[in-house]
């Protein structure tokens, strides 16, 4: 009963967006727009007895932006449904996620201020892969990642400057769960990876530098750019001591006609000294190598200081066939090498298609992960340590949904 409640009210609340974002469909040239997005997913996965050929629920997406020239502001939030086949338990869970709520100014040259839950202007933006799963830089919360503070963005000719201070991850702001009895804990319920403060780790005071440069290459356009992370790796718990968060980045991206190339190195450090977290209700304390990270209601230890790999290729298939046009195929490979003795690597290799018709978008997606938690047979110390033997998985997810 307790989740039927949850769903209906869930459903009242996107019944009502709905309402209004039709309505304000109706003003001509408002400066307030809505959308949104419902998707299905049918999935199999090599390992999992229970996941083979299965259709899946997969997200309820609401948002809007607002742009009166001088004002701007864009929120998202997100209903998601764990099925028993997805948690493996006796149970599912529904939750509600915030992806970002943000309000800011556009100045007359163009640069912007923006204040509240924002991307994080890290890497190559807004992703560095095209998958449904992204790239290993998203598990380790440095692709399509969020957090709540202040970021300035700017442009002058090719170059483009974005800096953001961050005094809070944004925790689970506007997130909520009806059973978290199949759930690591409310701060995981979260759109992007952060460091779980429930073990005895939270990001604060984090600031992220990004500059980087466009220009013409070959007949078409390449950017390139750097980008630098640091901040307190505040401790949570009496029993840990503080210590400091720094990554760097570099990338460089590129489309040649209809080819596209994305490619970027990330080295990531959690300094402290002594654990790295606590015991908590899923994972005993890391030692001095690993933390715990989360999302989605689940939480995973990962190596506290590794860098990360990033090679994605594409390319947009001219022309329609029936319906269906917007063809694009990729190869999206990235890998996390762990600097700690005995740390196994883990890799992601993700080939698929992506296409669409009208507000429909399809992707269809065949992924081979070695030691990474949502596509091969290890989970939990995946990011870490890593397994001893049957590490390696297949999974095929193909991704309806339609867009508004």
């Amino acid at each position: 009963m307790k989740s039927s409640r949850f769903v209906s009210s869930a459903t009242l609340a996107i019944a009502g967006v709905l309402s209004a974002a039709s309505a304000g469909a109706q003003v001509a040239e408002s400066p307030l727009k809505f959308d949104g997005a419902a998707r299905i997913r049918f999935e199999h996965l090599d390992w999992n007895p229970d996941r083979k050929g299965t259709f899946e629920f997969d997200t309820v997406r609401l948002g809007y932006t607002y742009d009166d020239g001088k004002f701007i502001s864009s929120g998202r939030e997100r209903f998601y449904h764990y099925s028993t086949r997805q948690t493996g338990a006796d149970e599912g869970a529904s939750l509600l996620m915030n992806e970002y709520l943000w309000a800011g100014l556009k100045f007359s040259d163009k640069s912007e201020f923006h204040v509240g839950e924002d991307l994080m202007p890290f890497g190559a933006l807004k992703y560095a892969s095209h998958n449904f799963f992204e790239s290993m830089a998203y598990y380790a919360g440095f692709e399509d990642t969020y957090a709540l503070g202040i970021k300035y963005l700017r442009k002058d000719g090719g170059f483009s400057t974005m800096l953001g201070f961050f005094p809070s991850d944004g925790g689970h702001m506007l997130g909520a769960a009806d059973n978290m009895s199949v759930l690591d804990g409310y701060d995981s319920l979260r759109y992007s990876n952060h460091l779980m403060k429930t073990y005895g780790r939270e990001e604060r005071n984090t600031f992220v530098g990004r500059l980087a440069y466009e220009f013409g290459l070959g007949g078409g356009k390449s950017e390139i750019g750097v980008s630098v992370l640091t901040g307190q790796l505040a401790a949570t718990k009496s029993e840990l001591s503080s210590g400091r968060r720094n990554a760097q980045a570099i990338h460089y991206t590129g489309e040649f006609g209809n080819f596209g190339v994305k490619l970027e190195t990330i080295s990531y450090r959690n300094k402290f000294s002594g654990n790295g977290s606590v015991d908590g209700n899923w994972w005993s304390a890391c030692n001095d190598d690993c933390v715990i990270i989360g999302s989605y209601g689940f939480t995973n230890r990962m190596a506290a200081k590794g860098n990360i790999d990033i090679v994605s290729l594409s390319y947009k298939i001219p022309g329609s066939i029936g319906p269906f046009s917007n063809f694009r195929v990729y190869n999206d490979w990235s890998q996390l090498r762990k600097s700690a003795s005995g740390y196994e690597k883990s890799t992601q290799n993700v080939t698929g298609i992506e296409f669409g018709t009208g507000g429909w978008w399809i992707m269809l997606d065949y992924a081979i992960g070695k030691n990474q938690p949502y596509l091969s047979p290890v989970y939990g110390d995946a990011l870490a340590a890593g397994g001893s033997s049957n590490t390696t998985g297949r999974r095929f997810n193909a991704s309806i949904g339609y867009y508004f």
